[in-house]
C-alpha cells in the first residue's frame, strides 16, 4: 500500500477535498520560483436556481513550473468534493501534468470538469472569477 498522496475530504455543508501537496508544502520543497499555482472560482449548476455566489466554490492545482508541469497537489472546495478528488488521486499517482489536464475533455456539466479548464495562475495576477454566468 502506497500512503503518499492520499485523498482527503472534509464533509462540511460545502465540502473541501485535496490530494498531494499544499501550496505551502510545495513551495517549501521546490521553492517559490519552482512551482506554479493555477486557480479559479466556479459556479456549479446547482447554484444557479438559488442564485448563490460564485465566490463560494474554488479550486487550485499546484504544479512544478518546469516541463509539462507535473501536478503536486489538487484542492477543491464545492459540492461533491470527495467524489471529484477521488478520481484525481489516482491520476496524481500516475504522474498527472497540467498538459494532460488541459488536453482532457471534461464531462459537461460537472464540477470535476473545472480542473480541465484551469488557465489562470496566481503569479499572473489575473482575477480567477468567471466572466460569465457559467464557469
Amino acid at each position: 500500500m502506497d500512503y503518499a498522496d492520499v485523498a482527503t475530504t472534509v464533509f462540511t455543508p460545502l465540502e473541501y477535498g485535496c490530494v498531494g501537496l499544499s501550496e505551502e508544502a510545495a513551495e517549501a520543497a521546490h521553492g517559490k520560483d519552482g512551482i506554479e499555482v493555477y486557480h479559479a472560482y466556479y459556479k456549479p449548476t446547482e447554484f444557479f436556481v438559488p442564485q448563490r455566489s460564485v465566490r463560494y466554490c474554488y479550486l487550485k492545482a499546484v504544479a512544478l513550473r518546469e516541463g509539462n508541469q507535473r501536478v503536486l497537489g489538487l484542492h477543491f472546495l464545492g459540492p461533491a468534493a470527495g467524489e471529484v478528488i477521488q478520481g484525481f488521486a489516482a491520476a496524481l499517482k500516475c504522474g498527472l501534468t497540467m498538459q494532460i489536464l488541459r488536453n482532457t475533455v471534461g464531462i459537461h456539466p460537472t464540477v470535476a470538469e473545472e480542473f480541465t479548464r484551469l488557465a489562470i495562475t496566481k503569479s499572473s495576477g489575473l482575477d480567477p472569477t468567471p466572466a460569465t454566468c457559467c464557469s
